[in-house]
């Protein structure tokens, strides 16, 4: 796709949801919780936001939130 950063397909082991605390369920189909995550250079998780329930129609997290968490990394918070 020419993205200039990686993307992760977790399916069919959810291996990575399990791990990162967003795994739920919708009946009987397993899923991830919206998330977005800000992984350092270093592959640390600097900035974890997961929405609480899978709804279609919640907003997504604020773009101000994730550009906050870009800014703390920067500064080296």
């Amino acid at each position: 796709m020419g993205l200039p950063y990686s993307l992760l397909s977790d399916f069919p082991k959810l291996e990575t949801i399990e791990t990162y605390g967003v795994s739920s369920q919708i009946g009987e189909v397993p899923t991830a919780k919206r998330a977005y995550f800000i992984i350092d250079k270093q592959g640390i998780v600097r900035f974890k936001g997961v929405m609480d329930t899978i709804n279609p129609k919640m907003p997504i997290y604020p773009n101000q939130a994730l550009l906050d968490g870009l800014e703390k990394i920067n500064k080296g918070d």
